[in-house]
């Protein structure tokens, strides 16, 4: 079997794309310090941290490919 490799344009896009969620996951928790409203404050929390949380996960796929290899199959 011929070995993927996947193409170098699309791994700057997805890091370049897990940055930005992992920035605005940053902001969006930074603004809801300062908000009196306590809903809108929750809810800006949730997707704050939602996006950082795959932003890490886009950023460690790109890193660290081999290590979502599923079990049994060659690395």
């Amino acid at each position: 079997m011929q070995n993927y490799k996947p193409n170098i344009f699309m791994r700057i896009i997805k890091g370049v794309i897990g940055s930005a969620l992992l920035t605005m996951g940053l902001i969006f928790i930074v603004i809801s310090v300062d908000d009196k409203q306590f809903l809108q404050n929750v809810l800006v929390r949730i997707i704050g941290v939602s996006s950082i949380f795959i932003g890490i996960h886009l950023l460690h796929r790109q890193f660290h490919p081999h290590s979502y290899n599923k079990p049994g199959t060659p690395k």
